[in-house]
């Protein structure tokens, strides 16, 4: 196997991955934004993830593994992970939103709280893969099980609407519209 960078190796000692991370390593692997792992790009998931386990690499091991996962976690039986499937190879967090309840304005100290949970670097905005893992979260905080293409669809859906200034992202403000803040 040729030698390569690995990717993982920043998530290894994480007991549950941030659903940005999640967002992360799912684009990272998904190389051409088809919204699933084709076997290429699953078996380059799967050599860093063995290799983060110290697991000597064989093309039979990779074989096995790769044949292993795709009889566990792929639903559909298509030979590919879409994302929702890849949501069960990994250790990720709960649904950050499914704290906070359904269909009733969010208190300002909730609101607060998801924002710098999808803020992790602090800039004040939600953006690229915060943004989706905001918007996977959103759709997904019901159990339903998405699609990238799903994701992407309702992102450009809430950017139509609440992304006022048209820059590419949320900010507190338009977040606070999007999840019906109350300011009283």
């Amino acid at each position: 196997m040729a030698e390569r960078k690995n990717f993982l190796v920043k998530y290894v000692d994480v007991q549950q991955l941030h659903s940005v991370d999640f967002m992360k390593i799912w684009s990272y692997y998904d190389k051409d934004g088809s919204g699933f792992l084709d076997r290429k790009e699953l078996d380059n998931f799967l050599v860093d993830l063995m290799g983060c386990k110290g697991k000597e690499i064989t093309e039979k091991k990779l074989t096995e593994f790769r044949d292993s996962v795709l009889e566990t976690v792929d639903t559909n039986k298509d030979g590919k992970v879409e994302l929702g499937e890849f949501a069960n190879l990994l250790p990720i967090e709960e649904n950050f939103l499914r704290k906070f309840p359904s269909r009733k304005k969010l208190s300002r100290q909730n609101f607060d709280e998801i924002f710098k949970h999808y803020d992790p670097d602090g800039n004040n905005f939600i953006e690229g893969k915060e943004l989706l893992a905001l918007i996977r979260d959103i759709m997904t905080k019901t159990d339903q099980s998405v699609t990238l293409q799903d994701v992407h669809d309702y992102r450009e859906a809430v950017m139509r609407v609440f992304d006022k200034n048209d820059d590419g992202r949320l900010s507190r403000k338009e977040l606070g519209l999007l999840l019906s803040v109350d300011d009283k």
